[in-house]
Parts: C-alpha cells; structure tokens; sequence
C-alpha cells in the first residue's frame, strides 16, 4: 500500500471512531419532572400534551383559542430554569392570547443541571432546537400551521439557534421578548448575535426599559447583527423589566399587534 494512503487511514480512523451522538439528555429531567407533576395537577386553562425529543418525554401545554375560529398559532417558550405555565411572561402570554383567538403550545425547555459547563450549554441549546422541532411536528400533524414563536429570556436563544439552522420550518415570524445577546457559557460562535446575522424572518425584539443589563447592552448589537433583516424590529416597553411584572398588558399589547401584522 501506497505511504500515502496508509497514511490517511492512519489519520482518519481516529476520527471515525469518534461518537457522532450525543447524549440523549444533558436536561435536568428530575427537576422537569417535578414541574409536570406540579403544572398537571394544577392546570385550570389548557391540556397537557406529552411530547418526546433525544429519547426524554417532556410536557407541552396546548392552549385553544376562545373563538369560534383561530386566528393563528403561537409556540411558547420559556426562559432559564422555568417551565411551560410560569407565571410571568409565559401564562399571561397563554391566557392572553387565548381569549384574543390565537391558539398555543407552550413547551418546557430542557433545564440546565447545576455544575453545567460550556459544551453542556452547547449541547442544550442543541437539545432545545429538538424540542422545537419535535413540537413544530406535533403542531403540523394537527394541521396548526404556520406558527409565530415567541420565546423569553434564555428562550430566545433556543429559537435563534433554530431558526439559523433549520431551512424550510413553518415559522411565519419570531417574538423575542428580553434577549440577551450574549448568553452566559455560551461561545461566541453559539451566541444569539451570530445567529440572528443567519436569520430573514420577521422578529420583533421586544425587552423593558428596566430589563437585565445584558439585555439593554445588548440592544444595539442586536440590532446591528440584523441590520440584513428588513422585517427586523426592536422595542423598548417604557417602565417593563425582564419580566414585564405589573407591564403584562403593555406585553400583550406589542405581541397582539405584532401577530394582527404578521398572519
């Protein structure tokens, strides 16, 4: 055998044996458990939807519209730590819509286990894209499309890095509601600012004038990594902070008249 092949194959074995899959959880399941359990026995608006993504079942919310015929479908999702039903931003939003005739999912995104490092964070900004994927499916089969996402806090990032990375999905527009440009343990080649330069769907950026001081520094930046995007448009909610507490009709104002614009 030639040297030079004898060489490849010397260099490219390693890399063949190198895992290509990963894990099939890096998300605190216990801990995602504890909060189904919790959200199941309490719902009062909604019906719990049982979904799976990387081999984990995890809980989604359907909401309906409270109108003879809804006027779209949104895809809820929640920030660091949260689950499906929290009680700020994410079930004002649910309920909110609700009653103005939209129809909603609302998914629990993978938890963050303590001691989480970089590539963990990695690894669940990739397992969160597989939620998103699994609950868009989910959401097709009910002939519920197209779909308007709108994500909070460290949600904002899943979507980002879905909709930079998937071509073709049935997304009409996104909400990002407090997104912070630079999440932390996540590198800049896997930050919000990167994949917002890949991204030409409509967004409006939405965060409070009193929001986390990563979101406001981030705000220009923002801004500037979708200058290429025409449908992309910032808003600051005078008096709102990340969480919109006390703003939530102000929230629900923007985010309805950002649907009524984009059916």
């Amino acid at each position: 055998m030639p040297v030079l092949a004898r060489l490849v194959i010397v260099l490219v074995l390693p890399l063949l044996l190198i895992p290509v899959t990963r894990a099939a959880s890096v998300s605190d399941t216990a801990k995602e458990q504890r909060w189904a359990n919790q959200i199941t026995d309490q719902l009062i608006v909604g019906e719990p939807v049982w979904l799976e993504a990387d081999g984990q079942r995890f809980l989604a919310i359907y909401t309906p519209a409270e109108t003879p015929s809804p006027r779209g479908t949104v895809l809820l999702m929640h920030g660091m730590g949260a689950h499906p039903d929290w009680p700020q931003v994410i079930q004002p939003l649910r309920s909110g819509l609700s009653e103005n005739g939209w129809q909603s999912l609302s998914i629990q995104m993978p938890l963050p286990p303590e001691g989480i490092d970089t590539p963990g964070q990695v690894a669940l900004l990739h397992e969160g894209g597989d939620r998103v994927q699994t609950a868009l499916t989910w959401l097709a089969g009910k002939d519920m499309t197209p779909v308007t996402v709108i994500a909070h806090s460290r949600g904002c990032a899943d979507i980002l890095y879905y909709a930079a990375t998937h071509d073709g999905a049935p997304l009409t527009s996104l909400v990002l509601v407090g997104a912070n440009g630079r999440y932390e343990n996540l590198p800049d080649d896997a930050s919000s600012l990167r994949f917002l330069q890949d991204i030409r769907l409509p967004i409006l950026d939405l965060y409070g004038e009193f929001d986390l001081e990563g979101v406001i520094k981030t705000a220009p930046e923002r801004g500037k990594a979708a200058a290429g995007n025409p449908g992309y448009q910032q808003i600051m909610v005078p008096g709102a902070d990340h969480f919109f507490d006390g703003k939530e009709t102000a929230l629900l104002t923007e985010v309805t008249r950002w649907l009524e614009s984009h059916p």
